[in-house]
C-alpha cells in the first residue's frame, strides 16, 4: 500500500460517495488511476464496501448499553451469534477473552425496551451477564489511520 492508497481509503473513509475524479484530482493522478486503485483495494478486502452511517438516535433508539454476556458451555460463540443477530437493535456482537464471552452494542428507544431487549438476550444466552448504559458518547465509528 502506497501513499495514494491511503489518500483513497481515507477520503472513501470520510464520506463512501466522493467521486474519484475529485480523489484524482486532489492526488494529481488521472481518474482511471483511482477507479483502478479502489478495484484493487476492493478485491485485496482492504475496502470491504461503502455504507450509509445512520443515526440511531434520529431513528428514535437513543439508549446505547454495552451488554457482557457468559455464553452456555455446550454451545459454539458462533451459534450464539447468529441467533443474537435476530435481534435488529443489537448493533455489534464481539467474541471477548476474560470474564465474558460476547460483548454485544445494543440500541434501544426507552429504559423500558432495553429491558425487553435484555431478556430477549437471555433468552437465547442464560447465563450471567453485565449491562452497561452509555451515557454520552464523545467519538464513534473512527478510521483506521492509514
Amino acid at each position: 500500500m502506497d501513499d495514494l492508497d491511503r489518500k483513497i481509503i481515507t477520503a472513501l473513509a470520510a464520506d463512501g460517495r466522493t467521486p474519484y475524479s475529485r480523489i484524482a484530482e486532489e492526488a494529481g493522478v488521472a481518474t482511471t488511476t483511482v477507479h483502478q486503485r479502489a478495484k484493487r483495494l476492493t478485491e485485496k478486502g482492504i475496502i470491504r464496501g461503502t455504507r450509509v452511517i445512520v443515526d440511531w438516535e434520529a431513528v428514535g433508539l437513543p439508549v446505547t448499553a454495552v451488554v457482557s454476556v457468559e455464553a452456555p458451555p455446550d454451545q459454539p460463540l458462533r451459534e450464539i451469534a447468529d441467533q443474537m443477530k435476530a435481534i435488529p437493535e443489537i448493533q455489534n456482537c464481539y467474541a471477548t477473552t476474560g470474564e465474558f464471552d460476547l460483548i454485544l452494542t445494543v440500541r434501544a428507544r426507552s429504559s423500558d425496551h432495553l429491558g425487553q431487549l435484555l431478556s430477549d438476550i437471555r433468552q437465547i444466552a442464560p447465563g450471567r451477564s453485565r449491562t452497561i448504559v452509555v451515557l454520552a458518547t464523545f467519538f464513534d465509528g473512527r478510521v483506521p489511520p492509514v
